[in-house]
């Protein structure tokens, strides 16, 4: 790709994204958000476009704050223990994936060749990790104060649902279940790992006097488990009534 092709690229994204946040982006505050949405497989093929990986680790601490602010600020009723669980709800792979799938995040981010073909713009952990990536490049340019209304925007219906919100998590859900029907608990075991796309995936069986009821995925050996309850609830013999 010719540099003229790639600086028409670029800036073809960054008038995407300026839709997105709904603000031009000053001249002095594009290479971060350029970072911010440079996939690691277009940092790969182009040298000069740093990858949004150490973007998406100040995200992530970014995010969180903004919806532990709001929460501890909105929800005085609630103990710390129960604004964690909401938080890990909202601040999930799963929601942030889905939330950057609703805002077409997928259509900002620089992609290399090889990773366009193997549908790179619909992976989850893609979308949520450069949706992270934003998220830092906003507070990075515009302030904490910003960074928190944008946050907070995206995710306004979700923190006025947090008083109905479900928390409770699928293994959890799955063990009352199980128990009350069958009177013993179900147990996990972590059957392999893999590494899909530079990530780490663990796979885990959830069984049942021995036999397999469930299988999960997840970067976590903690996330596949909760993929396996989830796959087992869903059974019509453990199903919740």
């Amino acid at each position: 790709m010719k540099a003229s092709v790639i600086e028409k690229t670029v800036l073809e994204k960054l008038k995407k994204l300026e839709v997105l946040l709904g603000r031009k982006i000053p001249q002095r505050y594009k290479k971060v958000f350029i970072t911010a949405i440079t996939h690691s497989s277009f940092s790969g093929e182009y040298k000069d476009f740093p990858s949004n990986e150490k973007l998406e680790f100040l995200g992530d601490s970014v995010l969180s704050l903004a919806i532990t602010h709001y929460l501890i600020t909105h929800y005085k009723e609630f103990r710390e223990g129960d604004l964690s669980k909401k938080r890990a709800f909202i601040v999930s792979e799963k929601s942030l994936a889905e939330k950057a799938s609703t805002l077409n995040i997928g259509e900002v981010i620089l992609f290399g060749k090889g990773e366009i073909k193997t549908g790179g713009r619909c992976k989850k952990a893609v979308l949520a990790d450069t949706f992270e990536s934003i998220i830092a490049a906003v507070f990075l340019a515009f302030g904490i104060n910003e960074a928190e209304k944008f946050v907070q925007g995206i995710f306004k219906q979700e923190l006025l649902d947090v008083g109905a919100m479900e928390t409770a998590d699928y293994k959890s859900r799955l063990q009352e279940v199980v128990q009350k029907k069958f009177h013993v608990v179900p147990e996990y075991e972590i059957a392999g790992e893999e590494v899909v796309n530079g990530i780490k995936v663990f796979t885990s069986l959830v069984k049942l006097n021995g036999g397999k009821i469930g299988v999960g995925k997840g970067r976590t050996k903690k996330e596949a488990e909760e993929s396996a309850a989830m796959e087992a609830l869903k059974s019509e013999t453990f199903r919740e009534d």
